[in-house]
């Protein structure tokens, strides 16, 4: 899966940094966690990092990275 792809689906309508994080994961995508609130990834930031250095946020559950 190309990181476009990725960032699209991150983008996508609907979608939440709880929803793309369980997405990443059934997946098999590779990622870091750089911040997030581990309680509620939807409260605050939702910041990974992929592994070709591309920086992915949510904040409050919302992408961000327009």
């Amino acid at each position: 899966m190309t990181t476009q792809e990725i960032i699209q689906k991150a983008s996508s309508k609907g979608m939440t940094a709880v929803k793309f994080d369980k997405w990443l994961d059934t997946n098999n995508i590779n990622y870091e966690w750089l911040d997030v609130c581990l309680t509620n990834f939807n409260d605050g930031y939702y910041n990974i990092l992929l592994e070709d250095d591309t920086n992915i946020c949510f904040v409050d559950g919302k992408f961000i990275n327009d």
